[in-house]
């Protein structure tokens, strides 16, 4: 899974040059779409289960995995993550959509076609905002080795081992889980979620180690919208109907609190540095021993 996250990091960069894109856009719209293609999957199979709230606790999960545990990690052993100002204020804007929809999927009384298409509504709006925004001078094909075609076979072949791996770590997890015997509510807000979140956390800590500070980023917030936005918006479309929120309050309680650190480490210092990581470690931390005291593990 970590070779083939160096592979994603390289053919993203050569990508992005070709296309005209800032690796920062590049990250969000291509990158995080591919890493969040676990969250898809578990939204797929649990709407054929017809157990949607299966695929909604994933989500909030994967999000709050993906601002704290793999955030977290990629500073503490990464280190401090520094951000343009017009970077910093896009994280922010994705932060204040992130939060805003979780806050209504936790107060709705359940999924409906009418919200599936305002959440497609939303994700493609801020696509075609943040391309707009987001292209830079182009660099002509000749500057690089191979042609496009090639380069784009690459990434999608990386991406493909980067997810099969994932998978096969998730699987291992789950088998661990079950001699313990773990319950199921709680694998899917930690177990599933931090598998689901694999792909993302290999592709930021090689992105941060190598200093490509805009593709981590652009890769980890627009994962979260990604999950957020298009994710959910096809399982509301695919599978309507009432879910119950009430086991995830304490998830949506940390998520909220870990998008207001974040938050605030953007607009105060336009950094991530060690110590934020490690303060949102320990976010996650106590969230597992919230689930733990509230009686998630059996």
């Amino acid at each position: 899974m970590y070779k083939s996250s160096e592979e994603v990091i390289k053919h993203s960069i050569i990508l992005a040059q070709m296309l005209g894109l800032s690796t920062f856009v590049f990250g969000f719209i291509i990158v995080s779409i591919s890493t969040s293609l676990p969250e898809l999957a578990v939204a797929l199979f649990s709407s054929l289960e017809k157990t949607p709230a299966l695929s909604v606790g994933n989500l909030l999960g994967a999000n709050f995995a993906d601002l704290t545990f793999i955030l977290g990690l990629c500073t503490v052993f990464g280190g401090t993550i520094y951000l343009k100002k017009k970077e910093g204020l896009e994280l922010v804007k994705l932060l204040f959509v992130s939060s805003m929809v979780s806050v209504f999927v936790f107060y709705s009384e359940g999924l409906s076609v009418i919200h599936g298409l305002i959440l497609l509504f939303l994700f493609t709006e801020l696509v075609r905002r943040m391309y707009k925004g987001g292209r830079v001078s182009k660099r002509i094909f000749e500057e690089h080795e191979e042609p496009g075609w090639q380069v784009a076979t690459k990434f999608v072949v990386a991406i493909s081992f980067l997810l099969i791996s994932a998978k096969f770590i998730v699987e291992a997890a789950l088998d661990i889980a079950a001699i313990y015997n773990v319950s199921t509510t709680f694998i899917g807000a930690t177990i599933v979620a931090l598998g689901t979140t694999l792909p993302e956390l290999s592709v930021e800590l090689t992105a941060i180690r190598q200093g490509k500070y805009a593709l981590a980023m652009g890769d980890l917030f627009g994962s979260s919208v990604t999950n957020i936005t298009l994710v959910l918006g096809a399982l509301s479309i695919a599978n309507p109907g009432r879910i119950d929120t009430k086991p995830l309050l304490n998830l949506f309680l940390f998520l909220i609190a870990a998008i207001f650190i974040i938050w605030y480490a953007l607009t105060d210092d336009k950094k991530i540095t060690k110590e934020h990581g490690f303060v949102l470690l320990v976010l996650y931390v106590l969230f597992l021993m919230e689930s733990w005291v509230a009686g998630f593990i059996v």
